[in-house]
This record gives C-alpha cells, structure tokens and sequence, in this order.
C-alpha cells in the first residue's frame, strides 16, 4: 500500500487558501511544485534525524546481531532497505501527491505505520513515521501561498 500526502485535504487552514489562489490563477502548477519539493527534503530531514518530531524506535539487539551478520549495520534501517530515496512528488494545476514509488510500496506502509510482519505475521514492526510533513513545513507552504500569490 502506497504512502500518499495530499495537500488538499491534510490541512484545513491551507485548502481554502489554495482554492482562492487557483480561482485567482486558474494554476497552482509551479507552487505545487515548489511544495513537492518542500516535502521531499522534509522527508529526507525525518531520516537523517532519525524522525521527528519524536524520534524512531531503536533496532531490538536480535535486529542488530541478525544485520551485523549479513553485513547490513551501517545506515539505518530505512536507509538502506532504500526509502530513503523512495519518495517522489507528482504536482497538478491543484494539489501535489507526495508517495513512495513503486518498488518501496510493499514495504513502506508497513514501516511506516507499524504493525506485524514476516512468516505468519509474527514480527512486529515499530512505526517510523517517515512520509510526513511537519508544522514548520505548514508554515512555509503558507508563506510560500502568499508569496505566489503576490506575484501574479
């Protein structure tokens, strides 16, 4: 199951704002742009932090002897099973969709979201929320808004 952030309806403050700037504009295409971008290096921030705004469960000492074995230990866990790099953007004239590509879909919400996984459902999962915004991103796509705004 793919991971999906759509601006239109995260945020209430911010949809009545983007529907006048689009009455107003007829496109939000380069805006969506701008905060597709935003979110991806938010994203990229909750990784190399380790998760925000609280930060990831550590790997249980099985988890740890288990990848030190295989050789896996260096980056985190995320990183190196590649979500790191998995989140894209599509921006439209009205709304960005932020997800995971295709080949991190099996293996992202899982991860994110948590839950029981493996042989049987017998492993559980901590979540670690990756494919979220945070309020300092809301903040910016507000100023971002206005500042689109007053240049057309």
């Amino acid at each position: 199951m793919p991971i999906k952030i759509d601006v239109r309806i995260i945020k209430d403050e911010i949809r009545p704002m983007l529907a006048e700037l689009k009455k107003r504009m007829g496109t939000l295409l380069p805006l969506m742009k701008n905060v597709g971008e935003l979110a991806l290096t938010s994203i990229k921030k909750n990784f190399e932090e380790g998760g925000r705004p609280r930060k990831w469960q550590r790997l249980k000492p099985s988890t740890i002897i288990q990848k030190r074995r295989e050789g896996h230990l260096g980056a985190g866990i995320l990183v190196r099973h590649g979500f790191l790099k998995s989140a894209t953007y599509k921006a439209f004239s009205d709304k960005v969709i932020i997800s995971n590509r295709p080949e991190a879909k099996d293996y992202a919400a899982i991860h994110h979201f948590g839950g029981k996984a493996g042989r049987g459902h017998k492993v559980s999962i901590p979540d670690r929320p990756f494919m979220m915004l945070q309020k300092e991103d809301w903040v910016e796509i507000k100023r971002m808004a206005g500042v689109y705004l007053m240049k057309k």
